[in-house]
């Protein structure tokens, strides 16, 4: 072969390869393009039934029947604004499931696929380098999807898109038929590939209207009774006789709605001058609820995820971040009431009923929790449905189902947290056992006062070290990070379980509110003539230190983990919060700030936060478990949905308070009055606003 023979032929294949690369290049997809292919040509497949159905679905649709037609437009065709993060394409759950195939043999079925996509080494080599600080419009579009392990970032090599199927398709049906068509269609463009079918994340038309059960039934019914009553008593309490109080009119003027409402707004002299208390509880809830509805709104599917990432490091927003020091606030308020209102029955009786002190306190939690129970148990499955519906609000059901009897023994913290009846109830597990021990330590520190202050110090500080021990062994963050997400289910996560709810891990609080109402009590009794000075100085700077500890935690966004930072500040964060509202409650007591209009205010609200933070947080989750579109986030929309959030908290709050929480607490009282006086009540004096306090600790109440 000749020289120029030679030439000749490297010149072709150089060409030849050159065109091939091109060609390559060139075909390769975006992502969505690839899943949109392969999504169309896809034909529902499995068993028998599915396989048929399947043929009938194609051939409808090719015929433009309907039925095959609505199910073909209710499905997502082409999901967009990945590079935005947006993950989620819910196509209309509404068009699927109601698509009539009536004269068919089949129905419809509504499925979301979860799909997570990584470009090979050969496709992009940079890919696992670490990621730039800022990403040039110019680099690879793969640069912009690469895992970011920060808290705060948004993903964007996911895709959860939705098909309306026919029913017989099982979600194992489009598992093992579906996942490998796409996993083939990613891997020719050098696309690595997981596709998940979740059986949460498919509902068929028969599931839009699941079966009442006996309990659905039992619990309206309970209601309607209560509204009966309700309507006696108020007749009664309108139309009663003098001098006939005790009659069996009594009953039934429990109920009275009139003299309930009068009764929320009643105060107690023996927590006058305690009455920043209530400003305190009310602060909370508030912000309880509007922390919540912050978490749902982020967590949720968005349709402008990318926002979070601009706004994520804002100083409002890491405050909010924070958000589980909030619930702080109600253990250092019923440490503090524990030992206020128990010490003093020490002093006064030198005993106490331990026993019937537990189950009054169990019978006055019950009638509005065993309600809320018996809500998420039998009636939430009913109210509503949509894409999430069975992952949040069933689950929430099934959950009930299985695990309401921890919850009446308010162990539900510790027994299968992680599949909690009513998320929030955690609260209530924590603070009745923290009730107990709070017990047993007033009780040691009234009997040897000598080393009651050793004794509170010692608990102070192994409360402070066990969660710190924690975070050391699982290396942990101090506290829970990430947002609520809607479908990566919050107590899944190990440190929910083992650091968020469990009560080891929680207690610092309500022991630190248990020294601040020792240090009160000395103040009030051995110098009852002292006063803070410059108070108003000492308020103002507790009130600028309290935000700016909550703004402590961004350290933990803007930096890699440190395993020694996350202990140090596990074992103190706590500990420096709870004084600080320690210091605000003996300040205002001492010096007897926030009185007058102040109490009118907030005694009721006050009164209302348990019914608002077990209720009001109950209707943000239907509201996020029913929603059908990503939802456009922005500033104005949470600001609207946190005011609605709370005042609707607190209006079902009320109806609460004035239809159950109040009635059954003056009929318990008759009940004890009536059956064992001598052994409650050591007062000649009980009257309607000491006896719950100083005998029942009603204010010790879980809110």
């Amino acid at each position: 072969m000749t020289y120029n023979n030679i030439m000749l032929v490297i010149f072709f294949m150089t060409s030849v390869l050159t065109v091939s690369s091109q060609s390559n290049f060139q075909s390769q997809l975006w992502v969505t393009k690839i899943l949109s292919n392969t999504l169309d040509e896809y034909t529902p497949d499995g068993g028998i039934a599915c396989k048929r159905h399947g043929l009938e679905y194609r051939q409808g649709l090719k015929d433009l029947k309907l039925w095959a037609t609505q199910m073909y437009d209710a499905s997502s065709k082409f999901p967009t604004g990945i590079l935005a993060g947006r993950s989620y394409d819910f196509g209309n759950f509404d068009e699927c499931l109601k698509t009539i195939t009536t004269g068919l043999d089949l129905s419809t079925q509504y499925c979301i696929i979860s799909i997570h996509f990584l470009p090979t080494t050969k496709l992009y080599p940079h890919y696992y380098n670490i990621t730039p600080s800022n990403i040039n419009p110019t680099d690879s579009v793969w640069e912009s999807t690469k895992n970011d392990s920060g808290l705060i970032k948004i993903q964007r090599n996911e895709i959860n898109t939705a098909l309306c199927i026919p029913s017989s398709c099982s979600h194992l049906d489009l598992q093992t038929t579906l996942s490998p068509k796409i996993i083939s269609a990613f891997h020719k463009h050098q696309l690595t590939t997981t596709v998940t079918v979740n059986s949460v994340h498919c509902t068929t038309q028969q599931e839009l209207q699941p079966p009442k059960l006996l309990g659905y039934r039992i619990f309206w019914g309970i209601l309607l009774i209560i509204l009966l009553l309700t309507i006696i008593g108020s007749l009664c309490d309108v139309y009663k006789e003098e001098g006939n109080q005790y009659n069996y009119k009594s009953f039934f003027m429990a109920f009275s709605f009139p003299a309930n409402v009068k009764r929320l707004f009643l105060a107690s002299n023996k927590t006058e001058n305690l009455s920043c208390i209530d400003i305190l509880k009310t602060h909370a809830c508030v912000l309880i609820i509007i922390g919540q509805r912050m978490l749902y709104s982020t967590g949720q599917p968005l349709q402008n995820p990318k926002n979070l990432d601009e706004i994520a490091l804002h100083l409002m927003y890491v405050m909010i971040r924070n958000g589980s020091l909030v619930v702080d606030f109600f253990f250092v308020i019923s440490g503090f009431l524990t030992f206020y209102f128990l010490y003093d029955e020490l002093v006064n009786t030198k005993i106490i009923n331990v026993p019937l002190l537990l189950l009054w306190r169990w019978l006055r939690l019950m009638p509005v929790y065993g309600l809320m129970i018996a809500f998420h148990t039998f009636v939430l499955l009913h109210l509503a449905d949509g894409p999430l519906w069975k992952k949040i609000a069933i689950q929430e059901s099934d959950n009930c189902q299985n695990n309401w009897w921890s919850n009446l023994l308010f162990v539900n913290n510790y027994v299968d947290a992680d599949r909690p009846c009513i998320i929030q109830s955690w609260y209530l597990a924590c603070d009745m056992q923290f009730f107990i021990v709070g017990i047993i330590l007033v009780y040691f520190v009234w009997k040897y006062q000598r080393y009651g202050v050793y004794l509170m110090w010692a608990t102070i500080f192994f409360s402070c070290l066990i969660p710190a021990c924690v975070v050391y062994t699982h290396q942990f963050y101090p506290t829970f990070l990430s947002y609520i997400s809607i479908l990566n289910y919050l107590p899944e996560h190990k440190s929910y379980t083992a650091l968020y709810v469990p009560s080891h891990t929680r207690s610092t609080p309500y022991f630190v509110g248990i020294f601040a109402a020792y240090v009160y009590r000395y103040l009030k009794l051995d110098k009852p003539k002292f006063r803070f000075p410059y108070s108003k100085t000492l308020i103002t700077i507790l009130i600028i230190i309290y935000p700016l500890f909550l703004m402590t935690i961004q350290v933990f966004y803007v930096q890699e983990y440190n395993l020694w930072l996350s202990v140090i500040y596990t074992f103190m964060y706590r500990m420096v919060f709870a004084t600080i509202v320690s210091m605000f409650i003996i300040i205002c007591a001492i010096n007897g700030f926030f009185k007058g209009l102040w109490l009118r205010i907030f005694i009721p609200l006050s009164k209302l936060t348990y019914g608002a933070y077990l209720g009001g947080l109950s209707m943000q989750l239907i509201q996020v478990a029913s929603m059908k579109s990503p939802t456009y986030y922005n500033d104005s929309l949470l600001l609207w949905l946190a005011i609605g959030d709370t005042v609707f908290g607190f209006i079902l709050a009320f109806l609460l308070y004035t239809l159950i929480e109040s009635p059954f607490d003056i009929l318990l009282k008759q009940l004890v009055i009536t059956i064992s006086p001598k052994i409650i009540f050591k007062s000649k004096k009980m009257t309607d606003s000491t006896v719950p306090r100083k005998i029942t600790l009603r204010t010790l109440r879980s809110r």
